[in-house]
């Protein structure tokens, strides 16, 4: 016997246990027998109507990720970082919601929060881990710069070690010059802070960027050119965890942590 049957089985089993026990308790046996009757079949034709929504809920959720291809985008989910994961899981769902919006001829389109990710990023960090952090000083001075500074003293205080390079951009202005040494000024103390001027990087250093060594690789992109004003929101976020990737940034980032200098 197939599921199927069994469920309904058992369904016409509940409905008819309510009309027994409602003939027992009202003593009157044929007109409570009715009523108990009627009581199971509303009870199971709304636990059908529900279990057939449910299932074509779940079906309509299989057709969209079958249009989208999502089967295969998604079929190594298990396989990939959580934080990825949850990354797609939450652009899966959007695009979904737009898609679904655009066949009423509207769309609503939210701000990517790039902010927000990169905070989650910062709190994959464990007590013990190690951070290699560099910046030109763009986007330090802005509400959500002070929450991520805040964040990295409060997992320094737990136990991680974190180092920040500073680069001080060759475009940079008098202003951008003095805001630099502001921020410099405000980690020291907290988090071990290093200075460097950018023409004496190296060709490959990447100018914003941050490591969790030996775990995951992220470079962070803003939309107006350095030298423009530093206190700019972020505009991109790139992550990534190839392990030949982990350990050339390593590399790269060890090597600019011996030509900088410690900020004092």
């Amino acid at each position: 016997m197939g599921k199927e049957w069994l469920w309904w089985l058992g369904e016409f089993g509940l409905a008819a246990t309510v009309a027994v026990v409602a003939g027992f308790v009202t003593r009157d046996v044929p007109i409570s027998i009715l009523y108990g009757l009627f009581v199971g079949t509303v009870f199971f034709i709304l636990r059908e109507h529900r279990r057939v929504s449910s299932k074509f809920e779940s079906h309509v959720d299989e057709l969209e990720d079958k249009t989208l291809n999502l089967p295969t985008t998604t079929s190594h989910l298990e396989d990939i970082e959580p934080y990825f994961k949850q990354i797609l899981r939450s652009e899966r769902n959007d695009l979904l919601r737009m898609a679904r919006e655009a066949t009423n001829s509207e769309i609503v389109v939210h701000s990517r929060p790039v902010s927000k990710i990169l905070f989650d990023w910062w709190k994959l960090v464990r007590p013990g881990d190690r951070v290699i952090a560099v910046n030109t000083g763009v986007g330090w001075g802005t509400p959500q710069h002070d929450i991520l500074r805040q964040l990295n003293f409060d997992l320094v205080d737990n136990g991680a070690d974190i180092t920040r390079i500073f680069i001080e951009p060759a475009a940079a202005t008098p202003e951008d010059k003095k805001h630099l040494k502001q921020e410099m000024d405000r980690q020291k103390g907290r988090i071990k802070v290093r200075y460097i001027k950018e023409s004496q990087c190296p060709p490959d250093a990447v100018r914003n960027m941050g490591l969790i060594v030996d775990k995951i690789y992220g470079i962070t992109t803003y939309s107006k050119a350095v030298g423009s004003g530093l206190k700019q929101l972020l505009d991109e976020v790139y992550f990534c965890t190839h392990q030949d990737v982990l350990e050339k940034a390593k590399d790269t980032a060890e090597n600019l942590i011996k030509l900088s200098e410690e900020y004092k």
